[in-house]
């Protein structure tokens, strides 16, 4: 892949259309008792146009979507326990692999979104598709919040090219040179030659004197 299609930012943002959903127990968002609950959606794309017109697809990609209402903890979705979490949902881009986006039904409320390792990225130009290399930029985990009757986006931000081409920084070793030691620059040094000068004279009279 040439330097330039690798430098392409992907940046993927989660948005609307899937089935209705709404997570179990969240409690303080759906109004009165006997009310209708608040409904908002949470969309998120699959797909992306990059700079250079070549179409990108986000495959095998597992998301799992809790409600802020359980508590967090940072491994939540770590070591193959996000499966029925409590109020948490699971939802992958393999289940419609043709779905431009993935979107969910949520009571309103607070949510975090865990993208799961296993992922992968496609590149479409139009005359072919293939896997290519991609590096995660942004936080695994979002915060969303949902409004009723409204689409709030959790966004996820990818650089085609491997990590050291994102991630990787640059190191310069220099050095420094001190050509006089602390104490003795300024006025005392510039008097040496001076002090030299003035002292010929001295040297020559003390050198009479001392003839026979």
């Amino acid at each position: 892949m040439k330097t330039t299609s690798r430098r392409v930012w992907t940046g993927l943002a989660l948005a609307s259309g899937f089935a209705a959903l709404a997570l179990v127990g969240c409690s303080g968002t759906g109004g009165q008792d006997g009310d209708t609950k608040a409904v908002g959606q949470m969309s998120l794309p699959l797909t992306t146009q990059g700079a250079s017109g070549a179409t990108y697809r986000l495959r095998n990609a597992t998301f799992v979507v809790q409600s802020q209402y359980y508590g967090y903890d940072p491994g939540w979705a770590g070591a193959g326990n996000s499966p029925g979490y409590p109020g948490s949902i699971t939802v992958s881009s393999e289940t419609d692999p043709n779905a431009r986006n993935i979107s969910l039904s949520l009571e309103e409320g607070a949510y975090y979104v865990q993208l799961l390792p296993g992922w992968s990225m496609e590149k479409s130009d139009g005359s072919a598709t293939q896997t290519v290399e991609a590096t995660l930029l942004s936080g695994i985990s979002q915060w969303v919040y949902v409004s009723r009757q409204s689409t709030s986006w959790a966004e996820y931000s990818f650089g085609i090219g491997g990590r050291e081409l994102w991630l990787n920084g640059k190191l310069n070793i220099g050095i420094d040179v001190q050509e006089t030691p602390p104490g003795e620059g300024g006025a005392a040094g510039a008097a040496g030659p001076a002090a030299g000068a003035a002292g010929s004279p001295e040297q020559s009279v003390g050198g009479s004197g001392g003839a026979p």
